[in-house]
């Protein structure tokens, strides 16, 4: 049995497969962490609406991390823990910034009454996010521009879909503003994908708060994750393990490799180093194995 007392991983492209599916094999490593004590959180850029259902497939998760970071819930009661919402000015001045390059602005809130968005009421290419605010059209608003944030409510992050080239543009206008954000270059939706937030909302953040709260020491905790925005944890965890499939940048700020997600690399993951389990499939020369033991 390892040290590790808290694992923290991603969601799409971690414990999921290709398919968007929990293996049998993510459910049994998930399984025997937590009747072993080891406490398993989710880091997503996920909403609650969406993370959600794969917390309660896997059954075994403390917490969500959600909204990358911004927002942390417990489950399956859905209370808040911590969170770390765009100031309502800053939000206001990248909203502007995002729109004068004509891209559809969304600002998501979680609320006491449910997760909310609110989004640009025209915009010369509001096809770009037809799919998704179809998806979530319960939970979205429209209003102009200038009506897009009043009063005081912090939304806990911004989106706008786009061209990959146009969302580096406008990732080059929110210089200076105190604020994070992220591309994804291919999203769910079918176009690369722009996000802006608190400068101090993480994955990373998210997991060493989530750390101090339960007392675990960061020495013990794993984080496993295959995007650009899980490298913040896979830097602060004790045992940072990327994906098989993941950017070299991402591996790069790993300690350790796992496989892909097609070959169970998460529930591998959790086999060896929480579980202290050799998998049956290294065993038998099946796979290859991580590409280097943690120091």
């Amino acid at each position: 049995m390892s040290g590790y007392r808290l694992i923290v991983t991603d969601v799409d492209g971690t414990i999921l497969t290709p398919e968007g599916e929990l293996s049998p094999r993510m459910l049994r490593a998930a399984r025997l962490a937590h009747e072993r004590g080891v406490t398993l959180a989710l880091a997503t850029a996920r909403r609650w609406t969406g993370a959600e259902p794969v917390a309660r497939a896997l059954g075994a998760a403390r917490s969500l991390i959600l909204y990358d970071g911004a927002l942390r819930r417990t489950f399956p009661g859905g209370a808040v823990e911590a969170v770390d919402p765009l100031a309502a000015d800053v939000a206001r001045e990248a909203a502007t910034r995002i729109a004068a390059n004509g891209l559809r602005v969304v600002a998501q809130y979680s609320l006491a009454a449910g997760e909310r968005m609110v989004a640009t009421a025209e915009t010369p290419h509001g096809e770009w996010m037809e799919p998704y605010l179809a998806m979530f059209s319960r939970q979205v608003r429209y209003r102009p521009l200038d009506a897009l944030l009043t009063g005081t409510r912090k939304p806990l992050r911004l989106v706008s879909f786009g061209p990959l080239e146009t969302l580096g543009t406008v990732a080059d206008s929110l210089a200076g503003l105190p604020a994070g954000w992220q591309i994804l270059p291919m999203g769910s939706y079918g176009v690369a994908e722009l996000t802006v937030f608190s400068q101090g909302a993480s994955k990373g953040a998210a997991l060493t708060r989530l750390a101090a709260d339960l007392g675990v020491p960061v020495e013990e905790t794993m984080a496993i994750g295959d995007g650009v925005n899980d490298i913040s944890m896979l830097r602060a965890a004790g045992l940072g393990v990327a994906m098989g499939h993941a950017a070299p940048h991402v591996r790069a700020a790993a300690d350790v490799a796992t496989a892909s997600n097609a070959e169970d690399g998460a529930a591998r993951a959790i086999e060896r180093y929480a579980l202290g389990e050799t998998p049956e499939d290294e065993a038998a020369g099946g796979v290859e194995p991580d590409e280097e033991e943690p120091a």
